[in-house]
């Protein structure tokens, strides 16, 4: 209870506005009668506006940064010049109409040489073009000036090619920190199998000098070049090594990996924004897929979520054509936030987090993609500079659906992998499949799902 301030110095603006009044009230009327009731009325709509604001100043100071959705924190503006590592302005972020991100006024497009042709007109410029064989497409990355830079303005341009061209949108981790570094002893679990796994994943660098990563295989390559002219970009770290961690790290000597015979094949394609952000162009993204197509792989892990794309979409169902299975985070947007991607592409396992009491992540999207739930919710992982952080967010739960399919996949199918996974998930929430858990929570370190013997 607050006590009641009195507010004498707002008395005479009350006495001109006050309510009820009577405009031929004399004054002694006004000074014996109303006085005392006017004071009152003031002094209670005062006492609401302080109580009003002291209550906002409270949660704002209860829900910190670390509680936001990803949305609302680290805001960026408008246009955000993206440094490659000599300081030079390689490119330029842009807030697009819908609200997506993506390197200004660059465009994707999949075409053949002929199709190529009809790029070359004034004021285009083609900067770059690919074969990705793992992904069986040819690339064109080009550039238009503002007047042309919109899907209508393509389409009407293109019209024969517009179903096959997108822009070059950006994509963000999904996970933050919840603790600072510290040189603790929790393990982050224990072993699933000594299957010899061929994992891919596509994150930031990992920091593999990590005594978390000492009987690790890590293979890793990057992808954030940048026309070859202005150098790569600044590749962060902190990412890629919580999500390494928990698929084939050891953060303690008492601790084991979840898949200690694994190796695992990492597409370095982050940038760093800031300290505390990163965001990967869908080009440099698409170069980390196709490595990661040739190195027959059985499962790859996506932690990273954006906006529907075209060019993406193909990607992953080429992916999906060729052998691996795909396991994407869903995001970190919020239950009322749309589907991201790719993990609500048809075919991709859509995972979300939960803590270690089985409540759902606060800020986990939900929807039709969310196939199975797992931990992810102040998980232990390996810190950059050394010791543990404490991480939450649905990227670090992905990785642990990740290294249930890796054990499985030697001795069953894909849809076997997939089912066996179902059929062992702790319903949460609405009876069978639902929009917040899938089909459920996988409890890794429950005695069904370790040491599964080879096929």
């Amino acid at each position: 209870m607050i006590k009641r301030p009195t507010f004498h110095w707002l008395m005479l603006p009350a006495l001109l506005i006050a309510p009820g009044l009577s405009l031929s009230a004399g004054p002694g009327e006004l000074l014996n009668g109303q006085i005392e009731a006017i004071s009152e009325q003031v002094e209670r709509r005062a006492e609401a506006l302080v109580e009003r604001k002291i209550t906002e100043s409270t949660r704002q100071r209860i829900v910190n940064a670390d509680e936001l959705p990803e949305q609302l924190k680290g805001q960026l503006p408008e246009w955000l010049p993206v440094r490659s590592r000599d300081g030079e302005t390689a490119f330029y972020e842009s807030l697009q109409s819908d609200g997506t991100r993506a390197v200004a006024r660059q465009w994707l497009i999949t075409a053949t040489q002929e199709e190529l042709n009809l790029l070359r007109r004034p004021g285009v410029t083609i900067l770059e073009q690919q074969q990705l064989e793992g992904l069986g497409l040819t690339l064109v990355r080009f550039s238009v000036p503002p007047e042309m830079d919109s899907r209508a303005a393509l389409q009407e341009w293109l019209p024969e090619l517009s179903e096959r061209l997108d822009r070059n949108h950006i994509y963000s981790p999904q996970s933050r920190a919840t603790g600072a570094a510290t040189q603790g002893s929790e393990p982050i679990g224990l072993s699933l199998c000594t299957e010899p796994a061929r994992i891919g994943m596509v994150d930031t660098l990992i920091s593999n000098e990590h005594s978390a990563f000492s009987q690790a295989e890590i293979i890793q390559k990057p992808f954030i070049a940048v026309n070859n002219r202005t150098g790569e970009l600044v590749a962060p770290r902190a990412h890629g090594t919580a999500v390494a961690s928990v698929l084939v790290g050891q953060p303690t000597p008492h601790a084991q990996p979840r898949l200690p015979g694994a190796t695992l094949f990492n597409a370095s394609v982050f940038y760093e924004r800031s300290e505390a952000n990163s965001g990967a162009t869908l080009a440099h993204l698409l170069e980390g897929l196709n490595w990661l197509a040739k190195q027959n792989t059985s499962v790859i892990n996506i932690s990273l979520t954006g906006p529907d794309n075209r060019i993406l979409a193909a990607a992953i169902k080429s992916l999906q054509q060729k052998g691996p299975l795909l396991v994407a985070a869903v995001g970190n947007e919020g239950p009322a936030a749309p589907p991201l991607y790719p993990a609500a592409y048809e075919g991709v396992i859509g995972v979300t987090a939960v803590d270690n009491t089985r409540a759902l992540y606060r800020w986990a999207n939900r929807g039709e993609q969310v196939t199975f739930a797992a931990r992810g919710v102040d998980v232990p992982v390996a810190h950059p500079n050394g010791g543990l952080s404490h991480d939450s967010g649905t990227s670090l739960a992905a990785p642990v659906v990740t290294a249930l399919l890796a054990c499985s996949l030697p001795r069953l199918g894909k849809e076997e992998a997939i089912q066996a996974l179902i059929d062992n998930a702790e319903d949460l929430g609405d009876k069978g499949r639902d929009r917040s858990f899938g089909h459920g929570f996988l409890d890794d370190q429950s005695e069904r799902f370790r040491n599964q013997p080879a096929g």
